[in-house]
C-alpha cells in the first residue's frame, strides 16, 4: 500500500507540474498540443526521479529503468495527446477540459506498467 501511496504522491507532483506548465505554455500563445508536449517534458524528470528513488526505492538498474520509464512515458503521452487532440481540436473545448481525463486515466496505467515492467528489479543469474 505504501508503494501505491508514494506513486500517487510522485504522480500528483508531476501532474501539478504538467498541468501548470501546460496552462502557462498555452497562456503564452502556444497551441494546446505543443503546450501539452512541453509540459510533458517539464514533468518527466521529477516523475522519473521521484519514482526511481522514493516509490520503487532504487530496486531496478538505473539505465534499464530509465529506458523503460521513458518508453512507458511516451506511450502514456501518446494517449495523453490523443485525448488533448480529441477534446481541443475535434470537440473544440478548452485545454483544461482535456486535462480532466488525462489526470484520471494516465496515472492508473502508469502505476501498473511501472511496477510490473519499468521499475521491475533486474533478475541476475548466479553463475
Amino acid at each position: 500500500m505504501w508503494q501505491i501511496a508514494r506513486f500517487f504522491c510522485v504522480g500528483a507532483g508531476a501532474t501539478i507540474v504538467h498541468v501548470v506548465a501546460a496552462l502557462i505554455y498555452n497562456g503564452l500563445g502556444i497551441a494546446p498540443l505543443w503546450a501539452n508536449f512541453f509540459a510533458f517534458l517539464t514533468a518527466f524528470i521529477p516523475s522519473y526521479a521521484g519514482n526511481y528513488v522514493w516509490t520503487f526505492e532504487r530496486t531496478a538498474e538505473v539505465r534499464q529503468s530509465l529506458r523503460r520509464f521513458l518508453a512507458l512515458s511516451f506511450g502514456c503521452f501518446a494517449i495523453n495527446q490523443a485525448i488533448v487532440y480529441g477534446v481541443t481540436e475535434i470537440a473544440r473545448l478548452p485545454l483544461w477540459v482535456a486535462l480532466i481525463p488525462v489526470v484520471l486515466v494516465i496515472p492508473l496505467a502508469g502505476y501498473f506498467l511501472s511496477k510490473l515492467w519499468a521499475f521491475r528489479p533486474q533478475i541476475r543469474n548466479a553463475a
